[in-house]
């Protein structure tokens, strides 16, 4: 197996700390940028298998940052280490934000899982594979990226598949919240899921509507 290239971004300060240290005991090949801007075009010119942008070194949530790299980048894994206190932004672009505190093992963890071809964190049900760590589905030859929201519905319906999984299961265990005075939301997000999976979305082969209840997926017989 080829070493896998991981490009972190961390800030320059002597008294920051670093997780380049425990990457390279891990045996990954880390490069190491303390500049934004230089270290996503260093990634757009190199192309690592994971760039890691440690905002909380650089004392910022990284939000802005991590978007930047997102448009810059083709399908680079990005992980984002945001300072203690953050609030993720699911829009903020990364595969992965880590809030600190944590282990540096958990880092090294998540750059495992967003490693290309580790299938220890590809499930599959029938005709349908969901890669974990990178978010994406294949369905009969057609793939497609999911948002991190609609991979967990995906995971979920894939752990239970024929079971009726009612809406406030859905929402508690996707957006952790009991409120279920407004499903919209997760309807929203069921239809751009049968658009990632199903051939025809109006007459859906996997994902059934349970009127007034809830969803199931369904495996083809």
């Amino acid at each position: 197996m080829a070493i896998a290239k991981v490009l972190l971004i961390e800030s320059g300060r002597p008294s920051a700390p670093s997780f380049a240290s425990a990457l390279e005991k891990k045996g990954f090949d880390v490069t190491v940028h303390h500049k934004v801007e230089t270290g996503i075009k260093a990634a757009a010119d190199a192309s690592p298998d994971v760039l890691i942008l440690d905002a909380a070194s650089m004392r910022t949530s990284g939000s802005r940052m991590s978007r930047a790299a997102h448009e810059d980048l083709d399908g680079v894994p990005i992980i984002l280490i945001s300072p203690s206190g953050t609030r993720p932004d699911p829009a903020n672009g990364s595969s992965v934000t880590l809030v600190q505190p944590f282990t540096p093992r958990k880092l090294v963890n998540r750059v495992i899982r967003l490693l290309p071809g580790d299938d220890r964190y590809v499930l599959q049900a029938g005709p349908v594979k969901l890669n974990l760590a990178q978010r994406k589905v294949r369905v009969n030859g057609r793939e497609a990226r999911l948002t991190p929201k609609q991979s967990k519905l995906l995971e979920l319906f894939m752990h239970n598949p024929g079971k009726l999984l009612t809406r406030k299961k859905l929402i508690r265990e996707v957006w952790l919240t009991d409120y279920t005075g407004d499903t919209r939301t997760l309807d929203v997000h069921m239809s751009w899921l049968r658009h990632a999976i199903e051939q025809n979305p109006a007459k859906p082969e996997f994902l059934h509507t349970i009127r007034g209840m809830g969803y199931r997926f369904d495996l083809p017989n």
